[in-house]
């Protein structure tokens, strides 16, 4: 495992200590968040739905985000969101401790906990490069895996405990003191502006009419001008849109496994787990010859991994299938953003940082509300079982078209050794 970000710059040990503390939060609120839910409904197409309402916040908050994250100042963006979000929390708290919590409140938290989330996140993809060598991409992107998944090994398991011992209102009021700390880390970044495309001066845009649309319009062009972002974009969109589990986790633990809240944050701990072993194990991620065929191979892993989970009523077997399901999506990430920000120049990583969030948002959520409604009508061993084997199959289709896009790209991006 390659240290060396962490050695040698400290903006961006202050913004990985920052992601880090951020990531535990999501980790924990997300399944207090599912387990709730399903608590008030007995249903995981609702869970799913939550998870659209958020999606839905993201999509308002990244079509602002990205084009302020090439405008302004990328801390002060940044700092905002993660203040809005501790209110968010505060709406998740006091709903908690109603005599009867409302489901809709937690439909509008989700919404705006998206929005504060799509503001801020294009800004925190977009600083990378200002923070390290490119050579330290791929190891920043790994260790950056790493705090992922121990947040969401380390937190799901936490909001078990809490919500099983102290109760869900605790759990609450521990996500919200700790997402109090990473505004202030975030604080202390200095000022991260964007760097101005070579050929528009300052002003020149505005004063030609060249506003949000117009700057949008460069984004999409250039993505689709990229051969190997665009075909990232169609790999990762169709394995999320065709086998997303995530939601069906809660309905497992109980219907299946007969377990309780506690058990939720073991399932929700073992992809983090698989996860986490790639991440440290990823060093080789640097000198790959064969990007695009990694990527696929790691979408076909994922739908092998969930459709072999719809085979199990094994407790643990199931945490098997989940864990490699995790390994592979990790492998996967890591490739893709090393990838990603090689091929985008600065003036444009705002834009898209946003449009490659916006389909890591959407896919999922479509994803998992296919999913719940396959588990509702039929069975949640039906929906792991037929998601999974139409993610294999979708993957190598949507391989077969975007193979070209990678011809003639060498190691990751990042080390041409």
């Amino acid at each position: 495992m390659d240290i060396g970000p962490l050695r040698t710059n400290p903006g961006f040990r202050l913004l990985y200590l920052a992601r880090t503390v951020a990531l535990m939060v999501y980790g924990i609120n997300a399944v207090a968040v599912a387990w709730q839910v399903h608590a008030l409904t007995q249903s995981s197409l609702h869970v799913a739905l939550v998870g659209f309402c958020l999606a839905g916040g993201q999509l308002a908050g990244l079509v602002f985000g990205g084009r302020l994250a090439d405008r302004h100042d990328r801390r002060t963006l940044m700092v905002g969101s993660r203040i809005a979000y501790v209110g968010v929390v505060g709406l998740l708290l006091g709903n908690t401790l109603l005599p009867q919590a409302h489901v809709g409140a937690i439909y509008l938290a989700a919404l705006a906990g998206g929005l504060s989330s799509g503001i801020g996140a294009p800004a925190l993809m977009a600083v990378l490069p200002s923070l390290v060598a490119r050579g330290q991409l791929a190891a920043a992107g790994a260790l950056s895996a790493i705090a992922l998944q121990l947040a969401a090994l380390i937190g799901p398991i936490m909001a078990g405990l809490l919500i099983a011992g102290a109760g869900l209102a605790s759990c609450y009021a521990v996500v919200m003191a700790a997402s109090a700390i990473t505004p202030l880390l975030l604080a202390r970044l200095p000022r991260l502006n964007a760097a101005r495309a070579a050929d528009e001066p300052p002003g020149k845009g505005q004063e030609q009419g060249h506003g949000a649309l117009a700057e949008w319009r460069d984004g999409l062009r250039f993505i689709r001008r990229s051969p190997v972002i665009s075909g990232m974009l169609l790999l990762d969109l169709t394995a999320s849109l065709l086998a997303m589990p995530f939601v069906l986790l809660p309905q497992i633990a109980s219907e299946t496994l007969g377990g309780d809240a506690a058990l939720v944050g073991v399932l929700h701990a073992a992809p983090a787990l698989g996860a986490l072993v790639a991440a440290l194990s990823s060093g080789w991620t640097r000198t790959l010859r064969r990007p695009g065929r990694v990527l696929a191979a790691t979408a076909v892993l994922w739908g092998l991994a969930v459709a072999a989970a719809g085979l199990t009523g094994s407790l643990w077997m199931m945490l098997a299938c989940l864990a490699l399901a995790g390994s592979a999506d990790t492998v996967g990430d890591i490739v893709r953003g090393a990838l990603l920000q090689q091929h985008t120049p600065d003036a444009l990583r705002g834009r898209v940082s946003a449009c490659w969030l916006l389909q890591s948002a959407l896919g999922p959520a479509l994803g998992g509300l296919q999913m719940g409604y396959v588990a509702r009508r039929f069975a949640v061993s039906t929906a792991l079982l037929a998601g999974g084997c139409a993610c294999v199959v979708g993957s190598l289709a949507a391989w077969t078209v975007v193979r070209g896009c990678f011809r003639d790209e060498g190691a990751s991006g990042i080390d041409r050794r």
